[in-house]
């Protein structure tokens, strides 16, 4: 893995590189600082071999003697200016109806039933390039971002006309609260997805809601334990951009 901090426009894992986007270069924020630091001691706790680069001789000296000193032994949270109340997971339908019926959250490995190197060489071909064992954990993405839809979308992207029009489907959302999932004794955080939890988890301990486009509406229904079908609410999704039905699905849960 190579960890690259850089001024670009977004922060992303992509082809086995961690772009690490300051958002204002070559200033690095306290939060930025701790997530980098967080996701070098994830990484030696894993195992694998990482490479840090940056343009910034500065930066580049002040990271790599910092990752001289963390042993992977370190579990590093991410500061509190940097949480929001929720994180959300999303999935397609196929994974969302397996989810629902189990009344548990499952990490792709799980899911699917495969290793997660059969499912990191799968993803090679989407573009994610994420290291095997990300695909041991339930991964999920702040409340309020878009990440989560990127992720199922890249299973066959729309056109850039489709995209803008709304001609697409996005995936099933499963929000929970941050202050709760931070209990789970199966968590951590890797510097780039908010939290993260091994293997699976209870939906009937966890689950703040599960948003659903409403085009999912009978594949979906009928796969809901009784006591989550209060939890589960559908939107229209089609004919409108991906920031559109991010705004949207923000705004429910914010009325929830």
């Amino acid at each position: 893995m190579i960890l690259k901090i850089a001024n670009d426009d977004r922060s992303i894992i992509k082809k086995g590189v961690y772009l690490f986007s300051l958002v204002d270069y070559p200033k690095i924020q306290d939060w930025e600082w701790n997530n980098i630091l967080a996701f070098i001691s994830y990484e030696k706790a894993c195992g694998d071999k990482l490479e840090i680069v940056c343009e910034n001789d500065d930066i580049l000296s002040a990271v790599q003697d910092a990752a001289d000193k963390i042993d992977g032994r370190e579990y590093i949270p991410p500061i509190a200016d940097a949480i929001e109340e929720f994180v959300y997971h999303a999935t397609n339908v196929d994974a969302a109806q397996k989810i629902l019926s189990s009344g548990k959250l499952l990490s792709a490995t799980k899911a699917y039933g495969k290793t997660g190197e059969e499912l990191a060489i799968e993803r090679k071909a989407n573009g994610w390039e994420d290291p095997a064992h990300f695909y041991e954990y339930v991964m999920f993405g702040w409340g309020t971002h878009l990440v989560g839809d990127y992720v199922v979308l890249s299973e066959d992207f729309p056109c850039e006309e489709d995209f803008a029009k709304g001609n697409f489907d996005a995936g099933v959302r499963f929000y929970i609260r941050y202050k709760d999932i931070i209990k789970h004794k199966g968590h951590t955080f890797d510097g780039y997805h908010p939290i993260k939890v091994k293997d699976e988890i209870s939906l009937f301990d966890y689950l703040f809601a599960c948003i659903v486009p409403e085009q999912y509406k009978e594949q979906i229904e009928k796969h809901i334990p009784q006591e989550l079908i209060a939890k589960v609410h559908y939107l229209p999704q089609r004919g409108i951009s991906l920031q559109e039905w991010n705004n949207k699905v923000v705004e429910c849960i914010g009325m929830l």
